[in-house]
Order: C-alpha cells, then sequence, then structure tokens
C-alpha cells in the first residue's frame, strides 16, 4: 500500500515539474500584448543613387553638345557603409520632452534591401513634435562615419569610379509624424540619406578636374580637399523620413 502510495506521489511530483518547464518554455518570447516591453529600432538607409552635378561651363563642349549632354552629368552611388554614433528621438509626450537614445550602430549597408536596426526601449502614449537624429563623429581609425563608392559620368559620357569618404562630425536630423505605441506591437523609425542632395549642381567643373588616385576620384578630407569641404556640410542637409513601421513583436 506504501509502494503505491508513493508511487502515485512520485507521478504528481513529476507532472508538476513538466507543468512548471512547459510554463517556462512559453514565456521565453514576448507576447504580443506586453506593453511592458515594447522596443523602437533605427534605421538607417540611401534614398536617391543619382547625385547631379550641374554643367561645366568650361568643358569647351559646344552649346549644342551640352543641351545634349548635361542630362547625363553625374554622380551614380552603388554602395555605401555608414557608422553611427548613437540614435535619438527627441519628442513630447503628454506634453513632457522625451529623449529616447540608442546604442552605436556600425557597418551598415546603406543599399540593404533590410536596413540594419539598433533598437531601444519606448513606453506606450501618443508622441507628437517628434524628431529623429543620427548623430555621425569624426574618427581616428578607419570606421569613418560615411563611405560611398560609384561612378561619375562626365558631359562628354566619360566615366570614372568615384568615392567619397566623409571623416566629420555630423547631425542628420529628421521630422517626423505623430505616433501612437499601444504596446501591441514594435515600431521602427526610418531615416533616409538622400543622396541627390549630397554633391550639388555646380560642382562638374570641379570634378572634371580632379585628382584621380589610380584612376578613381577619391573626395576627402586628405584627396581634392577643395570639392570636399565644399560638400561636406551637405552631408547633414541629406536627412529625410522614412517613415514609421509597425512589426510583431515575436518576429524579433
Amino acid at each position: 500500500m506504501n509502494i503505491r502510495l508513493n508511487h502515485i506521489i512520485i507521478g504528481c511530483y513529476a507532472l508538476g515539474l513538466v507543468s512548471i518547464f512547459s510554463a517556462c518554455k512559453k514565456g521565453d518570447k514576448a507576447s504580443p500584448s506586453n506593453s511592458a516591453d515594447t522596443q523602437i529600432s533605427f534605421a538607417l538607409s540611401a534614398s536617391g543613387k543619382l547625385s547631379p552635378v550641374g554643367v561645366n561651363t568650361n568643358s569647351g563642349l559646344t552649346a549644342n553638345s551640352l543641351a545634349a549632354n548635361a542630362a547625363a552629368a553625374g554622380i551614380t552611388w552603388t554602395s555605401g557603409i555608414a557608422n553611427v554614433s548613437a540614435f535619438k528621438l527627441e519628442a513630447k509626450k503628454n506634453g513632457t520632452e522625451i529623449e529616447i537614445k540608442s546604442r552605436n550602430l556600425t557597418s551598415i549597408d546603406l543599399f540593404a534591401l533590410s536596413p540594419t536596426t539598433i533598437s531601444a526601449a519606448i513606453a506606450t502614449g501618443e508622441y507628437d513634435e517628434i524628431e529623429v537624429k543620427a548623430l555621425f563623429v569624426k574618427s581616428s581609425g578607419s570606421d569613418i562615419p560615411l563611405t560611398l563608392k560609384g561612378n561619375y559620368t562626365s558631359q562628354s559620357g566619360t566615366v570614372t569610379p568615384i568615392e567619397f569618404d566623409f571623416n566629420d562630425d555630423a547631425l542628420i536630423k529628421v521630422e517626423a509624424e505623430n505616433v501612437t505605441v499601444d504596446g501591441t506591437t514594435d515600431i521602427a523609425a526610418i531615416t533616409k540619406l538622400d543622396l541627390t542632395r549630397l554633391i550639388g549642381n555646380n560642382a562638374a567643373a570641379a570634378l572634371d578636374a580632379a585628382t584621380r588616385t589610380n584612376g578613381t576620384i577619391v573626395i576627402s578630407n586628405a584627396s581634392n580637399t577643395n570639392i570636399y569641404n565644399a560638400v561636406k556640410a551637405n552631408v547633414e542637409l541629406c536627412g529625410k523620413w522614412g517613415g514609421f513601421e509597425h512589426h510583431d513583436k515575436r518576429d524579433r
């Protein structure tokens, strides 16, 4: 009788352990309705691969040739890597100013179909007067804030590889629409880098006369510095809002 009772007790104990472990396993993944762990993810990606550079009036081309070829003059960017020191979201919630800041995000492929993101916690509520910022910080190493590569097509149709190495402080700032965080989903804040605004419409003559390094026009704080100094301020003008996205928490 005692042996049988012991078997029953052991069996009940084992079932209890199974139930406990099952409960723990089910709780490993965030519930879509759990508002306490809502996240905001930040991303940076390129927009507009073509940078117009204007017309080189000193090129020696005739007026008819200029008219025929001016549309082809420009830079087509084909790849880009960014290193962001931090993302920030500044907004008002119930009339109170708040700031949400992320860690750094490195080696961002600006042309990736699915941008790399970095996340931070965000409380539920309604947010307005929103600004999203991406911070570039000058580097003493190889991980500079921004590297772009592509091809420069002159008015005459000559194609030359080009590289823009930006290594200075800059703040990419965009204004965003109001957003409600209800805790049922995570949200993503997408900032775009509009490359059509980067070079400007008066660079054709300077690019045609630029020094080539192994056949490539390198624009940096050490090469073709006249062009670099003329366009580096444009980096802060390239910010463009890409919108908020809502994502299922189970997709983390």
